[in-house]
């Protein structure tokens, strides 16, 4: 009867009353009210939709919860509220009128859409894309709209684009483009209503949604962001108050605490489809036992079925089992096999996020799912809607969540033997912590115990583990990482919670405290590094306090601890998917940043300019056997000579020419340009350049494979295929421009 319901006000709003056939209004009132005689809409999730007499007035709903990768239905699902982000949504599109919202894929964006013009039919209007190999053609774009405004039986087809746009304008609504990375291979087709149409005093309100900023063509060229889109977000949907999915879950027999469906939110790093996996693994785990998860259980119980270094072994109706199944972290299509994996997401999965990405490559990868733009992380409860201009010069993209980097680094070591090179040269114990801390996932940490009541984690008053679990756990990760790292247990010398020692004979201490002990015991733990008899303390040549607690007054509480040592503050967020870190630089001054549970060693140092201090990879890419999707070497690689009289723009000097022999990186191109020019520079002096998107970007890192390239793009034999570079020589050096 509800589809039945539904379907019928569907095709009113589609014939949209009185907007184009006036006179109609007032029939069709006349029909609604009589259909609305008859039902009587339910003014609770547990309230039957019913006709009177009928017998099912009171028979109570239930949920489900919906099927991987299908766009969650409202009222018959588990559905995550969308009330606030279309609330703030309609905000911008009244501002802006023309807003792109970008995430990953699975993350909600065709839910969204589908719940704009479902519930809202007379307002979102969503225009569905023609097939691939159409995208080219206005007519086909057009034929879409026009389904969309006016519907598939109306007798107003006569009416053109501008007509249609004219009434979008007119009436206030929006059109939805889903997946609208192909609608900007069709410009002749977007141009229309994405710039202001002359006749119009402002652009007509469009809602754009796509993980990809970029769209190709069948002849493969590409179609970046148009220009005229100039509200661009980044959207994070956001964790929802817990109680309001409390009573929904139940309906669909998963008994959950409200502190228990935040932290598997936050565990699924906000993200719906994992959520919702997560949670047909509770519905499974529990049984139809009503009794409902508190925190410290559903904490105990993820703890007890993770297994970081198993992701390709667990079962598949384990939680790792269900949650690979989501895009969001094993993709689909051409790169599904570990073998298939191409190389450049390999060097991001290693090294950290990168600015160095071809456009087309970097359309490949954020389309399936592997990359997303980085947006800086704070200790703030992060907005919904981010600006970012994904299109500026220096924009990173990382891998699209601490998930699907900690699958593919386990399923690539296994499948095709991935290593990586971390420096062992920490020169600071803030340097070293952050070492470890990218790989200090949640049940790294997190210990578990049994009582009565089944699993649960073992944690402090402010619900996170206790020193001990974080210190035990960055030392094994340090052993692994760095080498000689352990816990000291003397009690007349000093019980250091970590202590390095590296090869060079440089040792490192750290003691760790809660924040929630107090000052009295944190000055207790700093006075330790003083005591001439806690040798271990005192003679370590590098000191550190490191206290553990919520992001709060974590600036506050690091800054009022007294010099002459380190002393960094770390908050994890709920479900230690990345850390806030604080660190004292003088006086009650304290720099912070976040550092992410991505599975890449990171390094620190200070600066003397704002903001003072320098993250940076710390690990780099080592070994990898050849996949289906390693090209095979060319013979040859082009490189040609670049100059730059005013340091901003480069002209190419003279002619192209190859260079030849195995190169498989940035630093092996250095040394074979210096052989073949007979250079008397050293080949470290050379700068390496490529070109991205129209302008050569400098390549910093020297492990960086070589990327098979046009030489088209030096303007010079098109039909000839090869690995086109530039170098430069630095200022003075024979040859230099």
């Amino acid at each position: 009867m509800f589809r039945e319901r539904t379907f019928l006000f569907d095709a009113m709003a589609r014939h949209r009353v009185g907007q184009s056939r006036p006179g109609f209004k007032v029939v069709l009132f006349g029909v609604a009210s009589v259909v609305l005689c008859f039902l009587h809409l339910p003014i609770s999730s547990r309230q039957a939709l019913a006709i009177p007499g009928s017998g099912r007035e009171d028979m109570p709903v239930k949920r489900r919860i919906p099927k991987a990768e299908d766009p969650a239905v409202f009222t018959t699902d588990v559905f995550i509220p969308l009330d606030e982000t279309i609330r703030k949504l309609d905000v911008l599109l009244q501002d802006e009128r023309v807003v792109f919202l970008r995430a990953g894929v699975a993350s909600g964006k065709s839910t969204l859409a589908q719940h704009l013009c479902t519930t809202q039919p007379s307002k979102y209007f969503g225009v569905h894309a023609p097939l691939a190999k159409d995208a080219t053609i206005f007519e086909m774009w057009e034929r879409k709209m026009r389904a969309a405004v006016w519907g598939q039986n109306s007798n107003v087809k006569d009416k053109d684009l501008q007509d249609m746009i004219r009434l979008i304008y007119d009436n206030d609504q929006v059109l939805v483009f889903d997946e609208c990375h192909l609608l900007f291979a069709c410009p002749e087709f977007h141009e229309q209503f994405l710039k202001k149409p002359s006749c119009l005093k402002r652009r007509p309100m469009v809602l754009l949604l796509s993980a990809a900023s970029e769209g190709t063509d069948q002849q493969g060229r590409t179609y970046l962001t148009p220009a005229a889109v100039t509200a661009k977000y980044m959207w994070t949907p956001p964790i929802p108050h817990a109680n309001e999915l409390v009573d929904q879950l139940a309906e669909a027999d998963v008994y959950l605490s409200q502190d228990a469906v935040a932290f598997f939110m936050d565990f699924c790093a906000g993200h719906r489809s994992l959520f919702i996996r997560s949670m047909e693994w509770v519905q499974q785990k529990q049984s139809g036992d009503s009794t409902r998860w508190d925190l410290t259980r559903a904490q105990g119980e993820v703890s007890q079925a993770w297994d970081t270094d198993n992701w390709t072994e667990t079962p598949d109706d384990s939680l790792m089992g269900k949650l690979q199944t989501v895009r969001a972290i094993r993709v689909n299509g051409a790169f599904s096999d570990p073998q298939s994996i191409p190389q450049q997401f390999v060097d991001i999965l290693c090294e950290g996020p990168t600015a160095g990405m071809d456009a087309n490559l970097r359309r490949k990868l954020t389309l399936v799912g592997f990359t997303l733009p980085v947006v800086p992380a704070t200790d703030r409860i992060p907005e919904e809607f981010t600006p970012l201009d994904w299109a500026k010069l220096g924009t990173k993209y990382g891998v699209a969540n601490y998930m699907m980097a900690s699958y593919y680094r386990q399923a690539l070591a296994k499948k095709r033997q991935l290593t990586v090179d971390v420096d062992r040269s920490p020169t600071s114990c803030t340097d070293l912590l952050l070492r470890a801390l990218p790989y200090l996932l949640f049940a790294d940490v997190v210990a578990i115990q049994w009582d009565k009541f089944g699993i649960r984690s073992d944690v402090s008053q402010e619900e996170l583990p206790f020193e001990v679990h974080y210190t035990h756990a960055a030392v094994r990760e340090l052993k692994r990482l760095v080498g000689n790292t352990n816990s000291l247990e003397s009690t007349t010398k000093g019980k250091v919670d970590i202590y390095t020692t590296l090869e060079d004979g440089s040792t490192f201490a750290i003691e760790a405290v809660m924040s929630s002990r107090g000052a009295t015991s944190i000055a207790k733990h700093r006075d330790r590094f003083e005591s001439a008899s806690m040798t271990n303390y005192a003679h370590a040549q590098h000191k550190c306090l490191l206290i553990i607690g919520k992001c709060g007054d974590m600036r506050e509480i690091v800054g009022k601890v007294r010099d002459g040592i380190e002393v960094v503050g770390l908050a994890p967020n709920p479900s230690h998917t990345g850390y806030y870190v604080y660190v004292k630089r003088q006086g009650e001054k304290v720099v912070d940043f976040h550092i992410p549970c991505d599975g890449v060693a990171r390094g620190f140092s200070w600066k003397d300019e704002e903001p003072f201090f320098e993250i940076s990879s710390a690990q780099k890419f080592k070994y990898i056997e050849p996949g289906s999707a390693a090209p095979q070497r060319p013979p040859a690689v082009w490189v040609c000579q670049l100059g730059s009289p005013d340091g901003k723009d480069f002209k190419v000097i003279g002619n192209p020419f190859q260079v030849k022999g195995v190169l498989a990186n940035v630093d092996d191109l250095k040394e074979a340009i210096e052989k073949k020019e007979k250079l008397t520079i050293a080949a470290s002096k050379i700068d390496i350049y490529s070109k991205e998107d129209g302008r050569w970007v400098k390549e910093d890192k020297m492990s960086e494979s070589l990327r098979f390239r046009c030489l088209s793009i030096l303007g010079c034999r098109p039909a000839v295929r090869a690995d086109c570079y530039g170098y430069m020589l630095p200022a003075g050096a024979a040859g230099a421009a």
